[in-house]
C-alpha cells in the first residue's frame, strides 16, 4: 500500500470499497493494482471464511495472480478463487449447485473432448437439416451466436437466426445424451442457474462479498454477463481492470464495447491509470503511432527515453527470420540478457520459422504459441513444468515452494478443496515422486514417463475434476520421443540450466500482459499486418490494429521492427512518424 501511495490513481482504486473500474494502459502497473486490492479486501473488508473471486482471462494470467498474490502473503484456495471465467462458472457454480436442480445435467457428467464435439455438431446437423452442407462450417456461426446471446429468454434468441438456435439446442441435447458439456457450456449454465435462482446468487455473496475481474475487455459476453447478475443484482463488489485498446480476442467474443458499458454506469467509479512505467518517453510516443489515435500516458520523469530501430530486409518471411537471427538478435544481445529478449510475431507458422533460424546459430529459446511443447494455457502442462523445476534443483531454494505443487495438485484432481484423508493421500503421492526423483538430472522423455505411471495414473482413477486434461502428459511424451531426436536433458526442459537463458519467442495474443527488456517484431509487413481478411470489415482492421499496437507496447527500453525492404505495413510508417517527434 505505501508504495501505491506514490501514484494517487493506483491508491485511490485500491481504497475504493464501491464497484470500481479501472481503465489501465501498457504498463500502468495494472496487476499491481489489482493484487493490492484484493490483498487488502482480504485483510480489512472481508471477514473470514469469507473471501473473494477474481476471474482471469486465461490460466497463464491466474498462474501470473497466483504468484503476485503469494508475495503479499495471499495463498489461492480456501478465501481466495483464483482462474477463468470457466474455471470460476463449473467449480463454483456448477459442480456445487447444478445437482440441486432436477433434469439440468446429467449426474456424472464430464467435459467433452475435441473428438466428441465435432461428433455432437455433426449429429445435431442431421437432426435439423436434409441437406449436404459442412455442419462445422454452419457451426461457425451457431457458436456465435451461443456465445452472444447467452439469455436464452430474451426474445434476441429465437428472433435472430432460428434456424442458429435450433442448432444451437440440438447439439447441446446431444451433449446431454452423451452425458457431456462442453468448453462454452460452463458460463452459460452458470448464468442460466444464477438469473433463475435467487438462493444461488445469495449463496455466492455469502461465499465472495467482492469479485475482481481482470482484463475485463477480453471475456466477452458471458462474463459480462453473468457481472450484471452478481454485481448489479446480487450486490457484490465490483473491482475490475481492463483496457479497451488491448482487446485483441474478438475471434473469441471479446467485446470492448461491454467494458466502455460499465464505465458509463452512475453507480461504478472509474479510475483511469495514465502513467506508462515500463516504456521510455520515444516508445510510448511511438505507440500512439500504432494504435492510431492520442492518448494521455505519460513516462516518469526519471524514466530513460528508450530506443526504436526500423531493419529493412531484402526479401520475404525466410530471409527476414536468418536476418533475426544472424545479426538483430547478436545486437541486443550484447545489451540485454536473453531471458530480457522477446521475438513477437503474429502466428505460430512464424514461429516455427524463427526457431528453424535460431536453431541454425545455436541459440536457446522459450517458446510461447500453438507450436510449443508446453502450453501455457494448461494448468497441467504449467504444474508439470513446475514439478520438473523442483526436482532439477528448485527444492534448494523452494522455487517452486512444495505448497503451491500441492495446492495446483489438488486443484487438478479435485477442483477445489477436499478432506484430510484426500489430501494426505495425494500429498504422499507427490512428495515420493518428487524425491524419488530428485536429481542426478536424466532424460524428460523417461522422467515424463515415470510422471504419468506414478501419478496421473493414480490421479485419473480418484479425479472429481470434470475437466482434467490428463491427456496432455500422453502428449508431451509423444513430442519428447528420443525416436524422433526430441528428447532433452531434464534441466532444459525446466529452464534450470545456469546462465543460459533463453530467448522469448510468443505469439503478439501470447505475449498480452508481459514485458521484456528488448523486442523484436518480426514479419511486419504489408498485406501480413494489416492482411487481406483484416481488411474486409472495420472492426477487423481496429483489431488488427490495437494487435500491433500490443506488441509496440511491451519493451521496457528498446523496440526492433523487421520488415520486408518496400513492403512495411502502413502502421510501420506512422509509427516511424511518431517516434521522430519530441515531447514539448
Amino acid at each position: 500500500m505505501g508504495e501505491l501511495a506514490k501514484n494517487p490513481e493506483q491508491n485511490e482504486a485500491v481504497r475504493e470499497r464501491g464497484h470500481c473500474i479501472v481503465l489501465a494502459g501498457p504498463g500502468s502497473g495494472k496487476t499491481k493494482t489489482l493484487t493490492t486490492a484484493m490483498a487488502r479486501a482480504l485483510v480489512e473488508d472481508v471477514v473470514d471464511p469469507r473471501g473473494v473471486a477474481c476471474i482471469t482471462y486465461n490460466n497463464e494470467c491466474a498462474i501470473e495472480l497466483e504468484g503476485r498474490l503469494a508475495t503479499l502473503g495471499v495463498v489461492g484456495g480456501g478465501r481466495c478463487f483464483i482462474g477463468t471465467v470457466h474455471s470460476f462458472a463449473l467449480t463454483q457454480v456448477i459442480m456445487p449447485y447444478a445437482r440441486c436442480i432436477p433434469g439440468l445435467l446429467p449426474t456424472e457428467f464430464r467435459v467433452a473432448t475435441v473428438a466428441e464435439c465435432r461428433a455432437a455438431v455433426e449429429t445435431a446437423y442431421a437432426t435439423i437439416s436434409s441437406d449436404a452442407a459442412d455442419p462445422h462450417k454452419r457451426w461457425s456461426f451457431a457458436s456465435e451466436k451461443r456465445r452472444r446471446d447467452v439469455d436464452r429468454s430474451s426474445p434476441d434468441w429465437r428472433g435472430r437466426n432460428p434456424e442458429l438456435a435450433d442448432f444451437v439446442e440440438a447439439y447441446e441435447a446431444e451433449l446431454r445424451r452423451r452425458g457431456l458439456i462442453d468448453f462454452e457450456d460452463m458460463p452459460l449454465i452458470a448464468f442460466r442457474l444464477i438469473k433463475d435462482f435467487v438462493w444461488i446468487r445469495s449463496a455466492l455473496r455469502a461465499r465472495f462479498p467482492v469479485l475482481f475481474v481482470d482484463e475485463y475487455q477480453d471475456l466477452g459476453h458471458a462474463l459480462h454477463e453473468l457481472v450484471l447478475l452478481l454485481c448489479f443484482k446480487a450486490e457484490i463488489r465490483l473491482f475490475a481492470v481492463g483496457d479497451a485498446d488491448q482487446s485483441i480476442y474478438g475471434f473469441a467474443g471479446a467485446n470492448p464495447d461491454l467494458l466502455q458499458s460499465l464505465t458509463a454506469r452512475p453507480d461504478v467509479r472509474v479510475v483511469r491509470l495514465r502513467f506508462n512505467y515500463r516504456s521510455g518517453s520515444k516508445i510510448i510516443r511511438a505507440s500512439m503511432g500504432a494504435l492510431g489515435e492520442e492518448r494521455d500516458y505519460r513516462s516518469p520523469e526519471s524514466a530513460p527515453e528508450g530506443e526504436l530501430t526500423f531493419w529493412k530486409v531484402q526479401g520475404g518471411i525466410d530471409r527476414q527470420a536468418e536476418a533475426i537471427a544472424s545479426t538483430v538478435l547478436p545486437a541486443l544481445l550484447e545489451r540485454h540478457p536473453r531471458e530480457q529478449v522477446a521475438i513477437l510475431y503474429r502466428a505460430a507458422w512464424l514461429g516455427d520459422k524463427i526457431a528453424l533460424s535460431l536453431d541454425g546459430e545455436g541459440i536457446p529459446y522459450a517458446r510461447t504459441d500453438g507450436n510449443a511443447l508446453i502450453k501455457r494455457s494448461s494448468r497441467l502442462a504449467r504444474f508439470i513444468e513446475a514439478c520438473a523445476c523442483w526436482v532439477t534443483g528448485g527444492w534448494r531454494e523452494a522455487d517452486p515452494p512444495y505448497e503451491r505443487l500441492l495446492n495446483q495438485a489438488q486443484s487438478l484432481v479435485f477442483n477445489r478443496r477436499t478432506n484430510d484423508a484426500e489430501e494426505t493421500l495425494l500429498s504422499q503421492q507427490l512428495i515420493s515422486f518428487l524425491r524419488r526423483k530428485k536429481e542426478p538430472i536424466g532424460s524428460t522423455h523417461s522422467w515424463l514417463k515415470q510422471f504419468e505411471l506414478d501419478l496421473i495414473g493414480s490421479w485419473k482413477k480418484v479425479t472429481r475434476n470434470p475437466h482434467a486434461e490428463w491427456e496432455v502428459c500422453a502428449d508431451l511424451i509423444q513430442k519428447t520421443d528420443p525416436a524422433g531426436g526430441k528428447d532433452m536433458p531434464l534441466n532444459v526442459f525446466a529452464g534450470r540450466i545456469l546462465g543460459s537463458g533463453r530467448v522469448n519467442m510468443s505469439t503478439l495474443h501470447s505475449a498480452k500482459g508481459r514485458e521484456f527488456d528488448a523486442v523484436i517484431l518480426f514479419g511486419m509487413n504489408d498485406g501480413d499486418i494489416p492482411s487481406a481478411r483484416d481488411k474486409k470489415s472495420s472492426a477487423g482492421l481496429r483489431e488488427a490494429r490495437r494487435l500491433f499496437y500490443v506488441g509496440v507496447t511491451r519493451p521496457r527500453k528498446e523496440l526492433s521492427i523487421v520488415y520486408q525492404d518496400g513492403n512495411h505495413s502502413p502502421w510501420v510508417a506512422e509509427l516511424y512518424a511518431r517516434s521522430q517527434q519530441t515531447d514539448e
